[in-house]
């Protein structure tokens, strides 16, 4: 029921009626500077940073705008100097203290006017869209009770009126339909078709009804099929006699399953037969008291350093919600509304948030093909480019640039020198010798002669006196 109910708290009905992108980071676009020379169109940014949104994300929708719009004038009044723009500083103090305080203003600013809108554009959808009329029906459907808790009369003719109203729109008319279908248990198929016709929706989404039972709900009937009412695991509890709801909180009667589920656990009231623990909890009896008492001192933890606050932080108890499948904003609301009211640190863990648009496209998509869905697991495996599994080329041997040959000793040329300036000798052929074999001389070459028998030439035609 929770993923189809309007649900009117802030954060549930933004992503419900709004076109918030949710990615990487969930951003809606609004106009900023609206009515002034400067006005443009920017994506805004809803994150955990905003202080705004973290503190009026669970509450209703009529108290967010009476709560913006009386925060948004007290900061104005707490900052008349960027209210009057045209107004002379007075010193150059007031000048700095301008352009110091200038950027948290704008900001600020724009923190207020993003929160301004989105509340503002919700409650325009809220009333165009017939969501009053809308919402007491779906309240009827989800909790089997009307608005005083008692077992309502009529409601197909309450549910035909809806499906006829032009200004529902065709996904509100499907959800509607799906509600109506899990109140009674399953409809006859003849009587599915006359309820599609009048919602003039297409017969493709009679298998988006039908596809409920894929999740354990009755879609279908015959007339002879009994229709035994199941007991419900946490019955509604009506409010004190002479408790008059206002209309708004009239629409929020519902409370998701977890919220009931939470309130018994911290009660300690919940059946371990229909909830049983997969590992049973220590006795916090009297055996836990002296044990408490014997411990060593050396083996505990010194408390005396911590700060009260601290204390009082670590001392909470924790409850981990895992919710296979998607999670709800109600269902996230719960345990924030339980965690605050029970003292308890209460831990919401789940795959993806659900809207109520995408959980009715996941129904529809039960019964379509495998290789329609485009399922991450079904698509080819992401290869790594081919370059990186070619082999690395061997780079080829450079030839190692080739050494001049050294020059071999001008033994014969020196041979056939004349120094008393006769003619030259008729000179040999020189063959050159391989650089890498030792060097010969030729026997005829002077300098290579045994020094004892070296004949003495008589230099300049002079001899020697001795």
């Amino acid at each position: 029921m929770a993923p189809l109910l309007h649900e009117f708290t802030y954060q549930a009905m933004v992503h419900d009626l709004l076109p918030i992108r949710e990615g990487d980071k969930i951003t809606y676009k609004t106009v900023v500077n609206e009515g002034q020379p400067d006005q443009s169109e920017k994506e805004l940014e809803i994150s955990e940073k905003d202080k705004i949104w973290v503190e009026s994300r669970h509450q209703h929708m009529k108290d967010i705008i009476e709560k913006l719009t009386a925060d948004f004038q007290k900061f104005m009044n707490a900052n008349p100097n960027f209210t009057k723009q045209d107004d002379n500083p007075a010193s150059l103090g007031a000048i700095k203290d301008m352009l110091a305080g200038l950027p948290q203003f704008q900001e600020m600013k724009e923190a207020y006017n993003l929160h301004l809108s989105m509340a503002q554009e919700s409650m325009n959808r809220f009333q165009r869209f017939k969501l009053p009329d809308v919402a007491s029906v779906e309240q009827v459907l989800a909790t089997g009770l009307d608005e005083d808790y008692k077992k309502p009369k009529g409601m197909a003719d309450q549910v035909i009126r809806m499906l006829d109203e032009p200004s529902v729109t065709p996904p509100d008319r499907l959800r509607l339909l799906c509600l109506y279908t899990l109140h009674r248990s399953g409809v006859l198929p003849a009587d599915l078709t006359k309820l599609l016709a009048h919602a003039q929706l297409p017969s493709q989404d009679a298998y988006t009804i039908q596809n409920l039972s894929l999740l354990g709900a009755n879609t279908s009937r015959t007339l002879k099929d009994p229709r035994p009412v199941p007991p419900a695991l946490f019955p509604t509890i009506p409010p004190p006699p002479g408790t008059n709801l206002a209309d708004e909180y009239a629409l929020s009667r519902y409370q998701p399953a977890l919220h009931s589920l939470l309130e018994t656990l911290s009660t300690g009231s919940l059946d371990p037969q229909i909830f049983p623990y997969t590992k049973p909890p220590l006795d916090m009896g009297a055996d836990s008291a002296g044990l408490a008492s014997a411990t060593s001192l050396r083996a505990a933890k010194p408390t005396w350093a911590r700060s009260r606050t601290t204390a009082g932080a670590e001392n909470r108890q924790r409850c981990i919600v895992f919710m296979a499948g998607g999670a709800t904003y109600s269902e996230s609301r719960a345990c924030y509304t339980v965690g605050r009211e029970r003292g308890k640190e209460v831990v919401l863990v789940t795959s993806h948030m659900l809207t109520p648009a995408l959980f009715v496209r996941q129904i529809s998509d039960l019964s379509a093909e495998r290789r329609q869905l485009g399922l991450p697991a079904d698509a080819p495996k992401q290869q790594a480019p081919a370059h990186l599994s070619e082999p690395d080329q061997v780079a080829k041997p450079v030839a190692a640039p080739q050494q001049r040959q050294q020059g071999v000793a001008p033994t014969q040329q020196m041979g056939a020198m004349n120094l008393n300036g006769g003619g030259p000798a008729t000179a040999r052929p020189h063959v050159a010798a391989p650089a890498a074999a030792p060097v010969q001389a030729n026997s005829s070459a002077k300098l290579q002669k045994d020094p004892e028998k070296k004949k003495k030439h008589h230099f300049f035609g002079k001899k020697d006196k001795s």
